[in-house]
């Protein structure tokens, strides 16, 4: 009875966290606009011209020409953040439906929201950087710094716009583009799309890379779990890609110096997985939550300190969700290597208990 009222309190413990963690994404989502176009220092900023967009493909660049002012690209970023969230609030299983059934639902089924997931994975991939990172500095291996613009809402603009465009470059499209054909490869000879599926097909793979796999017949993260529902060829590209993306972060000198390529792969690493296992809006509102979700509390406090302490428990709760994430996975993890043990032992002892069988069966004359 113990047992069950501790399982209940935790798992409404992590329930209410998680809601009040969504309400300071959505107040962030808010604050960032109203900071850029409603202060004189954002507004500044907003009027500035940019004539040429980089856009990256892993680590080729190219430069595609709009002559647009920052203000319209900043509304076109953040535009991108709002429907991520619509999508990751109703997409496979709404957020809404699951805090309404989480009493009766088992935990593991609550990760079946994007949106309820998601802040559990950011917070634990925030701890896990942390720790690579003091490791790594304990160790002599250097971090380094993000590199500064000269205006604070030049970087806020920057940051935002890195979290749009290195997931284009370095998820959405080169795992995307693997998986449409790795679909069409691997399908079995008996099995044909029509254009129309074949479309479907092709835009699921950019998008909801789960729901392609379930429309090609293949085994899917929902059903089977990540170890389960991903393919070799799969990890394979992720982990390529997040290799790639560490790199891609290795400014010597200037900015971030060789630790960040561990640190940032690792983080490439979380994007890539949460996209095939959720979709799109998973690796960019992660992405969104490193970027411009801290950053959008730190221009606060630069433009009313007042607000700090309110900053700053803001980053103590991540720091406090991903500590129960990652307890909860210790948990979990020696539960089952203790299960495992038992099995084994019990294997064991069957099989001393049981009489030798001889080789050569007797005969009867």
């Amino acid at each position: 009875m113990m047992s069950i009222s501790l399982k209940l309190f935790t798992k409404m413990f992590l329930v209410i966290i998680v809601i009040f963690t969504v309400f300071l994404y959505l107040f962030a989502i808010v604050l960032g606009p109203a900071l850029f176009y409603f202060t004189p220092e954002g507004q500044n900023i907003s009027l500035l011209h940019m004539q040429t967009l980089p856009v990256w493909l892993l680590i080729v660049p190219a430069y595609i020409p709009i002559g647009l002012d920052f203000g319209v690209i900043f509304f076109g970023l953040w535009s991108i953040f709002i429907f991520c969230f619509v999508a990751a609030w109703k997409v496979k299983e709404s957020f809404h439906k699951t805090i309404k059934e989480s009493i009766t639902k088992p935990t593991r089924k609550l990760f079946s929201s994007s949106l309820f997931a998601l802040p559990i994975i950011n917070s634990m991939t925030f701890i896990a950087i942390i720790i690579i990172q003091g490791i790594q500095e304990a160790g002599g291996i250097p971090t380094g710094t993000s590199p500064i613009q000269s205006d604070p809402f030049l970087d806020f603009v920057d940051l935002s716009y890195a979290a749009v465009s290195e997931e284009l470059g370095f998820r959405l499209i080169p795992i995307g583009a693997f998986l449409i054909i790795y679909l069409l490869v691997t399908k079995k000879k008996e099995v044909t799309f029509t254009f129309r599926q074949k479309a479907k097909l092709f835009f699921m793979s950019f998008l909801f890379p789960d729901k392609a796999k379930r429309a090609a017949g293949k085994k899917t993260v929902s059903e089977y779990g990540v170890m389960g529902g991903i393919s070799l060829g799969e990890w394979g590209i992720v982990v390529f890609t997040s290799v790639i993306f560490g790199l891609a972060h290795f400014d010597p000198g200037v900015s971030w110096e060789i630790g960040k390529v561990t640190s940032a792969g690792f983080a490439g690493l979380v994007m890539g997985l949460s996209f095939l296992a959720y979709g799109f809006q998973a690796s960019i509102i992660i992405h969104w939550f490193f970027n411009a979700y801290t950053d959008t509390f730190f221009l606060f406090t630069e433009i009313y300190p007042a607000a700090t302490p309110f900053a700053n428990s803001v980053i103590i709760i991540s720091i406090i969700l991903g500590i129960l994430g990652w307890s909860a996975v210790a948990t979990l993890s020696s539960r089952q290597l203790v299960k495992t043990i038992q099995a084994r032992i019990r294997k064991n002892r069957q099989k001393q208990a049981t009489p030798n069988t001889p080789i050569f069966p007797q005969l009867d004359y």
